[in-house]
């Protein structure tokens, strides 16, 4: 069942909620990883890089009758400081490229932050998995990896819908809530939950996913790469840009490269019940 509904309101600032893979144990989050040997070569490739940029820079002053020293050391720099920038956000510099590889934190598979470079783990890209792009073969054990995993899914046991991303980070759906690379309002009252995605399939405001009576109603809003849903043994459907589409618990949600999972929680029964006081307007 589909139904129209435009998507009027204009986007607003929001503090975004950022689902990483912290709670995750590392043992699940660098399964199938192949470490990389030797895991320093590509630091080696990269000083390479810099001297030779040094070297361009040095050959360009004496074209152009410059200081010589100065221009060298400004190349140099900015080859080093664009070699940084690109390890702390992608996990790869010319040399990782070289060899095939990325350095990531040992902790989350992410690229690391400054603060955790001493922490990181060069992983062979051509042998064994991107730890960046993860693939599940399957959630259902998800909650019996580890008691630190249990304590963060358990924020997610009195949501009506918990979308589980490929990452195996359990979110509530406790209303409507904007999903992207940096999402921002399209309605007033919605949550956003930005999800890292190196590899940019995702839009920056790529759907609206509103948990309703038991079934979650996914909107795409006009995304680049677009949203297809997959029911459980159906077809691959992919979303009309603005239209609401009602999803089922079960189903597999493609956001881009990224995929997601509707279900609910398992929760125990519980010694009272309270009153349900139904849907509210306002």
């Amino acid at each position: 069942m589909h139904a129209f509904r435009p998507l009027t309101e204009p986007p607003g600032p929001s503090r975004p909620v950022l689902a990483d893979r912290r709670p995750l144990p590392a043992a699940l989050v660098l399964d199938g990883v192949r470490p990389a040997s030797p895991q320093r070569l590509w630091f080696a490739l990269d000083l390479v890089v810099v001297l030779l940029a040094a070297a361009a820079g040095a050959g360009l002053a004496v074209l152009l009758e410059l200081p010589l020293a100065s221009l060298a050391a400004a190349f140099g720099v900015v080859a080093l400081v664009v070699t940084a920038l690109d390890l702390l956000r992608t996990g790869r510099t010319p040399g990782h490229r070289v060899l095939g590889q990325r350095s990531v934190d040992e902790a989350t598979g992410l690229p690391a932050t400054p603060a955790r470079l001493a922490r990181t783990r060069t992983v062979d890209l051509r042998r064994g998995r991107d730890p960046v792009r993860v693939v599940p073969h399957g959630t259902d054990g998800l909650p019996q990896l580890g008691e630190q995993w249990q304590m963060s899914a358990s924020r997610a046991l009195d949501a009506p819908i918990v979308l589980t991303l490929d990452n195996g980070m359990a979110y509530s759906l406790v209303g409507p809530t904007v999903i992207g690379r940096n999402p921002a309002l399209v309605e007033p009252g919605t949550r956003l939950l930005q999800i890292p995605d190196l590899s940019r399939t995702m839009s920056k405001s790529h759907a609206l996913l509103e948990p309703q009576g038991g079934v979650l109603w996914v909107t795409d809003l006009g995304s680049m790469n677009g949203t297809a849903v997959v029911e459980d043994g159906g077809p691959r459907e992919p979303l009309e840009p603005h239209v609401r589409t009602v999803v089922r618990t079960g189903a597999t949600i493609e956001l881009g490269d990224r995929v997601a999972t509707v279900g609910s929680p398992v929760r125990q029964p519980p010694t009272t019940t309270a009153a349900d006081p139904g849907p509210r307007e306002g």
